[in-house]
């Protein structure tokens, strides 16, 4: 039997003409192994995955805490499997332990970053300016049907002039700075490698991030989650944050202490925050976060866009040419 490339049904319907090129002219051979949940595979079938794509498709309806039907049947037959040389991902992220698992039985793992980049930076930046605008205020105000204007003490500040500290500066990062820094903040990113990049005013490495935050008017959480981000944002570098700041976090829920950061939100010493992601997903019913007015919650859902899907198949068509002819694969990961 030869190897075979375990791949969503969906993704071969739309896409097989550009997949029977890329196997076509490939020194490699590879069969596709078309994926539907109630697929039933022998043993002798499973040995012949040499490659697996966990494309959104499948992955839809997976939340932090259950996965959907569908990875729950597609990640069944990977942990049977023997001889899978490369796993490629939909996610942008690499800290799920199905995936640490998979690079630590020997398999390459690459990852969809970029497909989302621009739906996730562009979620981020409407919370930011919709919290820094006032406008949850004027929607609150039209529910009540009440005439409210912004005065006094509530007079928005002016959006140009202020700061944004974007821990992150992927492909994710770069695009909140982009637009930010086109409405008029000042940009100041945090990574490990520091020089030049386009839309950062400045770059730093997250050992100066403590002296960052008294002039940091937003703080924009846009980083992986490694052991070095883990807790990152706790209740001692909230303090240090200026009186007012904003916090934004589209990362992961980990990176931030989320009991310290309710705390600084009810006195006011964080005036606002944007939030995409959370310790517990769904988030509990009975999290105070529901429930404070300076909060604009999202569902782990700023990737949303019709886009997303197709721009993550195009990355994983390109990844699969490369592996077939031994070229450098684009997005690889490793473990953390």
């Amino acid at each position: 039997m030869k190897p075979t490339l375990l791949i969503s049904s969906k993704v071969i319907a739309e896409f097989g003409p550009r997949l029977k090129n890329i196997l076509a002219g490939a020194p490699k051979p590879l069969e596709l192994l078309p994926f539907t949940p109630d697929l039933q595979l022998t043993p002798a079938q499973i040995d012949t995955i040499d490659a697996a794509y966990y494309s959104r498709d499948i992955w839809e309806g997976t939340e932090k805490s259950a996965l959907s039907p569908a990875a729950q049947a597609f990640w069944n037959i990977i942990d049977r499997t023997h001889n899978v040389k490369w796993m490629a991902v939909y996610s942008a992220g690499t800290d799920q332990k199905r995936y640490q698992d998979c690079m630590g039985r020997g398999m390459r793992l690459t990852t969809g970053a970029g497909a989302q980049a621009d739906a996730v930076g562009l979620a981020c930046v409407a919370g930011v300016l919709a919290l820094a605008r006032g406008i949850p205020v004027w929607l609150n105000a039209q529910q009540r049907r009440e005439w409210a204007p912004l005065r006094g003490k509530n007079v928005p500040r002016d959006i140009p002039g202020q700061t944004a500290v974007i821990v992150g500066m992927g492909y994710i990062g770069t695009v909140i700075a982009r637009v930010l820094h086109a409405a008029g903040m000042k940009t100041i990113g945090v990574r490990r490698t520091v020089g030049p990049a386009d839309h950062f005013d400045d770059v730093l490495p997250p050992s100066a991030l403590d002296g960052l935050l008294p002039a940091c008017d937003w703080l924009i959480l846009a980083c992986p989650l490694v052991p070095e981000t883990r807790n990152l944002i706790n209740a001692r570098r909230l303090a240090l944050l200026k009186p007012g700041a904003g916090v934004a976090n589209i990362a992961r829920g980990e990176i931030i202490d989320e009991a310290a950061l309710v705390a600084a939100l009810k006195t006011g010493h964080v005036r606002h925050a944007y939030l995409d992601v959370f310790h517990t997903e769904p988030l509990p019913t009975e999290s105070p976060l529901w429930d404070l007015p300076n909060v604009l919650i999202s569902p782990h859902n700023a990737g949303a866009s019709t886009g997303t899907y197709a721009r993550g198949v195009e990355i994983f068509l390109r990844n699969l040419a490369r592996y077939l002819n031994a070229g450098h694969l684009e997005n690889e990961a490793s473990l953390l």
